[in-house]
């Protein structure tokens, strides 16, 4: 969070190195008069105050102009525009604009490289690595950083070696390369403290602090964080302040100190709304959220919830990501099942309606028929032409009566067609409905972006609410990731699918339990107790086929556990890459004759470039091709062989489309999802 800080601080120092104009302690607005009253001598003073000015000022507008303009300064003065083109570089990463802010920064790093001007070279690359940073893409960050550490090294330059050296470390820890990070906060602290650097001492313990709390060792987190507050609250720094008591407020909440962590957390939220710092005004409502709802005030924790989504969503836009509030779903899927069961029922006594009117209207077409047989029966009996009028007349008196009665079961059946559409349209609302609540459970794709660089997930409900459900969750420094694939699909899929989250979150999230096949068997009895299932015949035999994995991130082992779903992995040994399936427990999770079995704990140590894959059924027993059969699993497997090199968004891309053209004019037998992990390089 501080490494733009600090990086800043990096390029001022440079600059102001490089100055020749005499401008030390001016404000902006005494430059500008400078500048606009013509008080510099040539155009080489002119293109020092431009510089001066574009460094000086906070505005990104403000830096785009003087900086362009000391560019095109220096092409006139046939001189090398690294300075400016850098300070431009500092306008376009101010305002967001990302890409233009990269271009800048390569050019300025060119043009250092041609003039040897190791410094100017060095604060570039520091740059680059921000801008990579800010991307989310940390191994060029890192790499841009480590040849910024390189070139201070050897200048011998300790306070910009401290700068490049606490950047990388804050790279580390954002990627959850926590030992390597705090590695670097206590070599660099070290170095601030002797030189006389407090603010950025403060923030070594601080950021240090971050690391601890994300270790689990909660003791040395709140020593560094309190630390850190106390220094920089005297320092005037609202803005580090505030992320440290939002981090010290997590800490409070594990420790179950509640009260005092929404104070902690209250006192968060009000400087993030004071001085308008929306990213800590989002994490500080999300804590709150939480810690209220561990409270039992829902009012407050939605609240709260509704905050952070609006924040969340400022922030980024372009992804929709909008989370619901736990303590709403439950209600609201029992209240949308209720509905269905009521038009499920009034479906039934509608057609019971609809056949009884048709019966009526035929034997009035019967009736019908009657009468103008006995009219020409009349004509042709003329001797009993007077009894005949007779019943004539009484006959059309009833055929008139029926004639009633059909006009108003014809309006009967009218109204009763138009009830039914209006009928069947809420159902299919209350399914998009039950649609979006199940959606807002999936955990989204930023999320597990954090968790895992290298992924990919096809997932292809076949209905509008999908049995198949994907989950990821981290605790501590495991990762556990799943893929599952419940009884039936449409609504009964979605409600088991839903079931599982939630047993899930209980037995990972709150038990913290972290062994594969262990939460197998926790999951297996929370179904059955849920379910009421004791192995009874006439008892439901819902449950759910699934494949679990657990990846310890410090030292890189893979546990997997699975029912009934496969792992596969795809290894490359001197150059060949070769898959290995490791098999499934032929079980359930659920009621199943081999219930009291436990699922069987695989371990695979992970090297760097493994792939691995867990899918559920509904890829190899697509129905397709030109003889109309299942896609199988050796087709599956040779398809994951062939395309495991490509990048990870290629390959669901490749699934896709190779899934299009095997289904031709099939339609969807069932759910589908697979998921890919590559195995990142760890420093």
């Amino acid at each position: 969070m501080f490494c733009r800080v600090i990086s800043a601080f990096c390029i001022a120092f440079i600059l102001a190195v490089n100055s020749i104009f005499e401008v030390n302690g001016q404000s902006i607005d005494s430059l500008l008069y400078v500048l606009n009253d013509n008080l510099v001598k040539g155009d080489a003073e002119k293109y020092e105050l431009l510089c001066e000015i574009a460094s000086t000022s906070d505005n990104a507008d403000t830096i785009l102009k003087y900086s362009e303009q000391a560019i095109q300064l220096a092409e006139k003065l046939n001189k090398t525009p690294a300075r400016p083109v850098v300070l431009k570089g500092i306008g376009y990463l101010n305002s967001g604009r990302l890409a233009s802010a990269l271009e800048c920064f390569m050019k300025a790093a060119n043009y250092y490289k041609a003039d040897h001007h190791n410094e100017g070279l060095a604060t570039a690359y520091l740059y680059i690595s921000e801008v990579y940073n800010l991307q989310e893409n940390h191994a060029n960050a890192n790499f841009y950083a480590k040849n910024a550490i390189e070139i201070y090294g050897k200048e011998k330059d300790s306070i910009n070696l401290a700068n490049a050296l606490h950047n990388l470390g804050y790279s580390y820890y954002k990627v959850g390369q926590y030992d390597s990070a705090l590695i670097l906060f206590s070599r660099t602290s070290e170095i601030y403290q002797r030189l006389g650097y407090l603010k950025e001492y403060a923030y070594c313990m601080g950021n240090s602090g971050l690391v601890y709390s994300r270790q689990s060792e909660f003791e040395k987190a709140e020593d560094h964080l309190l630390s850190a507050i106390e220094i920089l609250t005297k320092l005037g720094d609202d803005y580090a302040v505030t992320q440290y008591m939002i981090e010290y407020a997590g800490i409070l909440q594990h420790r179950g100190e509640i009260r005092k962590a929404i104070t902690c957390a209250t006192k968060s939220f009000g400087y993030a709304k004071k001085n308008s710092i929306l990213e800590f005004e989002r994490d500080a409502a999300y804590r709150l959220a939480r810690l209220y709802q561990a409270s039992g005030k829902y009012d407050s924790a939605y609240h709260y919830q509704s905050l952070y989504i609006n924040a969340n969503d400022n922030i980024k836009s372009d992804e929709n990501i909008q989370k619901m509030a736990d303590l709403r779903t439950e209600f609201e899927v029992a209240k949308k099942q209720a509905e269905v069961d009521v038009l499920q029922k009034n479906k039934l006594i509608q057609l019971i309606v609809i056949v009884s009117l048709v019966l009526i209207l035929l034997l009035a077409i019967g009736l019908i028929l009657l009468y103008y047989h006995s009219l020409k029966r009349s004509q042709m009996l003329t001797v009993a032409l007077d009894e005949r009028r007779i019943l004539l007349e009484k006959q059309s008196i009833e055929l008139k009566e029926q004639n009633d009665k059909i006009f108003q079961a014809n309006e009967k059946l009218k109204l009763l067609y138009e009830t039914t559409s209006r009928q069947n349209d809420e159902i299919i609302s209350s399914i998009l409905y039950a649609q979006k609540i199940q959606s807002a459970i999936m955990p989204p794709e930023v999320y597990i972006t954090e968790l895992l660089n290298e992924n990919f997930i096809f997932y292809k409900p076949k209905e509008i609410v999908s049995g198949d459900f994907y989950w990821i969750k981290q605790v501590k420094h495991y990762i556990i990731l799943v893929s599952a694939d419940c009884t039936g699909h449409g609504v009964p899929g979605a409600f088991m699918s839903m079931l599982g989250i939630s047993c899930l979150n209980e037995i990972v999230q709150n038990r913290e339990v972290t062994q594969a096949n262990q939460i197998l068997n926790e999951l297996r009895k929370e179904i059955k107790h849920s379910l009421r299932q004791t192995g009874k015949k006439e008892e439901s035999r819902d449950g759910m086929d699934m494949a679990l994995c657990v990846i310890d991130s410090k030292k890189n082992i893979l546990q997997y556990s699975g029912a009934n779903n496969p792992l596969y992995i795809i290894t490359n040994n001197n150059g060949e890459s070769a898959l290995k399936e490791i098999k499934a427990d032929p079980m359930p999770v659920g009621v199943h004759f081999s219930s009291d079995k436990s699922f069987t704990n695989h371990e695979i140590q992970l090297e760097i470039g493994d792939s691995f894959y867990i899918f559920t059924d509904g890829f190899v027993d697509q129905i397709g091709g030109n003889n109309n059969h299942r896609f199988t699993s050796e087709k599956f497997k040779k398809l994951l062989l062939d395309i495991h090199d490509n990048p990870m968004y290629e390959q669901k891309e490749i699934l896709e489309q190779t899934l299009k053209d095997w289904m031709g004019e099939h339609s969807q037998r069932d759910d589908i999802l697979v998921i890919g992990v590559r195995c990142e390089v760890s420093v």
